[in-house]
């Protein structure tokens, strides 16, 4: 850190000791980065860097917030957890749900787990645990002057006393907050259209402003409650010199969904298959015409008949409405973030008034 490395891949493989010397050497800096802070993006979970079980919140891709050298403490104090409980804070098969916990859940406190870890201990490895980088250790030095404390009281009283953890914590460095300030009304008002999304409403909120103004930052405020809400978040951009290009916002977004439904075991991605090919029956095809890697989900189709142009628009809004409704759940609401709609081509506004007018889709 003292060198502006970001390591991002702080995991116990990464770590090699040698008993004889004492000697510790951190490995693995292949996603390293010579930054200060790297800036928030969307990346769905398939460009989560570095190992999920690991990651901090921010490296998720999925909070409105830089990486920074805080990330690397997250994952640290995951490391400790593991060394002193047997096992990791937050478990989960799913992709998904992985990313919700680091993002959303508290995890058990290790003197929980393990009643002879001393409530000192405990709270530094929560500390090092916590949601938001401010709440975090702001210096490895904070941490390891709380650690050489821990390390003198064992060996003088061969215990380790309470204290709060911290306390000579200082940031090494000015850091600018990423939170919002003056956009409460907005922001209340999007998260209300997601509780009526959640009620199992269709919801449109168009978001318009003058390049710069925050119209971005804004969303990705959003996308935090659609993960506490375990929601799919999929994005789109339209693009000036795609306009010829049909669905090209909302052909981007899906590829997500797949990508993050290729990820998980076998087991679940032939229920997605069933439930795929239950919503569009014997027409794969025409999904898998704009989005390629539908093909590795529901296998080869037979090609759709050909029909007039304006059937053939008809016919592909109905599949692809019938397609969007598979990944509308109750318990997983589906979040589209179409960026520069108003590059959007006529098809694609029409698919999306579709979408919002359909009362067979729900939960969006």
């Amino acid at each position: 850190h003292g060198k502006s490395i970001i390591h991002k891949n702080i995991k116990p493989q990464s770590i090699f000791i040698n008993s004889t010397t004492e000697q510790i050497k951190l490995t693995d800096f292949g996603i390293s980065s010579f930054f200060r802070s790297e800036g928030p993006g969307d990346s769905g979970i398939d460009m989560v860097e570095g190992s999920l079980a690991y990651s901090s919140p921010e490296q998720t891709g999925r909070m409105n917030r830089a990486i920074d050298y805080r990330s690397d403490l997250y994952s640290l104090g995951i490391v400790f957890y593991e060394m002193l409980t047997a096992r990791l804070p937050f478990q989960a098969e799913d992709p998904l749900e992985l990313v919700h916990s680091h993002i959303a859940k508290k995890p058990d406190p290790p003197q929980r787990v393990d009643v002879e870890i001393p409530q000192a201990v405990s709270k530094i490895i929560l500390k090092l645990l916590s949601k938001a980088p401010e709440d975090r250790y702001q210096s490895t030095y904070g941490l390891k002057t709380d650690l050489e404390l821990c390390q003198s009281e064992l060996k003088s009283m061969n215990k380790i006393g309470d204290f709060e953890p911290g306390k000579d914590d200082r940031s090494p460095m000015f850091k600018v907050s990423h939170r919002i300030y003056g956009r409460d009304t907005e922001i209340s008002a999007l998260n209300e259209s997601l509780n009526l999304a959640d009620r199992g409403e269709s919801v449109l909120a168009l978001i318009a402003g003058n390049s710069g103004v925050g119209k971005t930052s804004l969303v990705r405020e959003v996308h935090k409650s659609s993960v506490h809400r375990k929601g799919f978040y999929i994005s789109g951009k339209f693009e000036r010199l795609q306009q010829d290009i049909p669905y090209s916002g909302f052909i981007q977004a899906f590829q997500e969904i797949i990508d993050q439904i290729l990820m998980e075991s076998k087991d679940r991605v032939a229920i997605w298959k069933e439930k795929i090919l239950n919503r569009i029956g014997p027409n794969g095809k025409i999904i898998v015409d704009v989005i390629p890697q539908m093909e590795h989900i529901i296998g080869q189709q037979k090609p759709a008949p050909r029909l007039p142009p304006s059937e053939s628009a008809n016919r592909f809004n109905t599949v692809f409405q019938n397609f969007v409704g598979v990944f509308c759940q109750k318990e997983r609401p589906l979040i589209i973030f179409l960026d520069d709609l108003h590059w959007a081509d006529s098809a694609s506004l029409q698919l999306l008034r579709i979408l919002v007018t359909s009362p067979d889709i729900r939960y969006l």
